[in-house]
């Protein structure tokens, strides 16, 4: 079996539809394709959109999260017990991935969890232990997908050491655009500190309005990064809490016939994706 390309998804600003993407990406890649989300967020927005609540705290109280990947223990940074296994008991892919069905789909995901936040005085070498476990977990998929949160941190950095590449999602409004110099900045550093390079695929707008200001910013952005806009984008839709709620990718949510644009816009998106893949990979 091939081994996985591992792709973070990353905005050094939130708000911006990340997650929205990363869940919505992953569910349309695992369509054709053996695929897993990370979620190193400790706000687990990811695992609470993919995993329903009784499953989730079943696992969390018997099995490992994201946070047992970077520490390999049944003990949060602060020394409280998360209530995992025990500390002998080394996360593996049958402890830590959860796999969830929908429609006929099957979509792997690592789990995230609060205690995450606690992990704030790490001991050196923590930043490689997401790259070490990925490693021997990603001949079994096609694709991996890291979710990551909106700041320069140790679980950003732990996705770059551990990635093939990054996507960027953005929202076409000043104050996010403004936001991408700073994440320049923070891959720069990232490849300073590392001494390796990481491709970017490319920037997909979402939560996208057909106004002047929207419209102008967009073509602000394509200008400044020729060739690596997607040509399709993600409109801003209401209703994506009830989607959450239920548990359901937005192409599978038909409550009240909502998101067919979102539906094709993530189709469309799955299929650059590939093929920027394809391309650069």
């Amino acid at each position: 079996m091939s081994a996985a390309k591992i792709v973070s998804l990353i905005n050094m600003k939130g708000g911006v539809g990340k997650t929205t993407l990363a869940v919505g990406l992953a569910w349309e890649l695992a369509k054709r394709n053996r695929v897993l989300l990370v979620d190193i967020d400790p706000q687990f927005n990811a695992t609470q959109w993919i995993v329903d609540a009784p499953t989730y705290l079943t696992w969390v109280r018997q099995k490992h999260t994201i946070l047992n990947v970077f520490m390999p223990t049944s003990m949060s940074a602060s020394g409280a017990s998360t209530g995992n296994q025990p500390a002998a008991s080394k996360p593996t892919d049958k402890t830590t991935l959860i796999p969830v069905k929908k429609n006929g789909t099957t979509l792997h995901i690592l789990p995230s969890i609060l205690d995450l936040m606690k992990l704030d005085a790490a001991p050196r070498g923590t930043e490689n232990r997401l790259r070490v476990f990925l490693e021997k977990v990603r001949g079994n998929f096609d694709y991996i997908l890291i979710d990551c949160p909106p700041t320069a941190s140790l679980f950003s950095y732990s996705a770059f050491l551990a990635s093939d590449a990054y996507l960027v999602p953005v929202k076409p409004d000043p104050l996010s655009v403004l936001g991408l110099p700073l994440l320049e900045r923070a891959m720069l550093d990232y490849e300073e500190r590392s001494g390796q390079e990481l491709p970017r695929l490319g920037l997909v707008f979402t939560q996208v309005r057909p106004t002047e200001s929207m419209t102008a910013t967009m073509q602000q952005v394509r200008d400044s990064y020729p060739g690596e806009v997607f040509q399709n984008t993600i409109h801003q839709t209401t209703g994506v809490a009830e989607a959450v709620e239920a548990n359901m990718p937005l192409q599978y949510f038909e409550k009240g016939g909502k998101f067919p644009e979102v539906k094709l816009a993530l189709t469309n998106i799955c299929a650059e994706f590939v093929k920027r893949v394809k391309e650069q990979l």
